[in-house]
């Protein structure tokens, strides 16, 4: 019964003429609308017209990649030795800029509950992955493959990334690790 009053009423001619004029009301809004936005906006431009940040030619310049330096490659070697194989940590922390040291005093450093992975190592690789190696006269990041002691009970090389940076000025400049983790690269094959 519902289905013959829904069905007789949608067939009247009055309930036809406002359903008519109903979508022509909306088309009618429609073309207004079209019209607004496309002939009332005379600027031609839709940018902002008062852009944030610096100008473009204001930019820094990319720096240009120097040789990796020594004296930064024995400060991550040695950090790699010490901290990451839980030896000697008042030397792991001398090594390590605040990034790096997270908050904690040498006291609790040494207690070797600290924000760098754990992997004993026999030998370090160098390995560029996707042009993610580089080094300016301030800072410099290296990939690793680091290979596991046989005691340590880790089973295979696992790929890690370093940053070091350069701080201090003249006589007093030094190199410390802001940063050494592990990073997902291409798989390692084990021996």
């Amino acid at each position: 019964m519902a289905v013959n009053v829904v069905q007789s009423a949608l067939s009247s001619r009055r309930v036809s003429r406002w359903l008519f004029a109903l979508g022509a009301l909306v088309l009618a809004a429609g073309i207004v609308a079209i019209l607004v936005t496309k002939i009332g906006n005379n600027s031609g431009t839709t940018e902002n017209a008062n852009p944030t940040g610096p100008a473009i030619n204001q930019l820094e310049k990319a720096q240009k990649n120097i040789r990796f330096p020594a004296a930064a490659w024995k400060v991550a070697k040695q950090f790699i030795s010490t901290a990451a194989a839980r030896k000697n940590l008042a030397q792991a922390y001398a090594l390590a800029d605040a990034n790096v040291r997270g908050g904690l005093t040498l006291a609790q450093w040494k207690t070797g509950n600290i924000p760098v992975p754990y992997f004993p190592t026999t030998k370090i690789i160098r390995y560029n992955w996707k042009n993610t190696n580089f080094a300016h006269p301030r800072d410099a990041a290296v990939n690793l493959i680091l290979v596991p002691t046989e005691k340590s009970g880790l089973s295979r090389p696992a790929p890690f990334q370093i940053e070091v940076v350069k701080v201090g000025s003249g006589a007093s400049a030094h190199w410390l690790v802001d940063y050494f983790g592990a990073v997902q690269g291409p798989p390692v094959p084990s021996d």
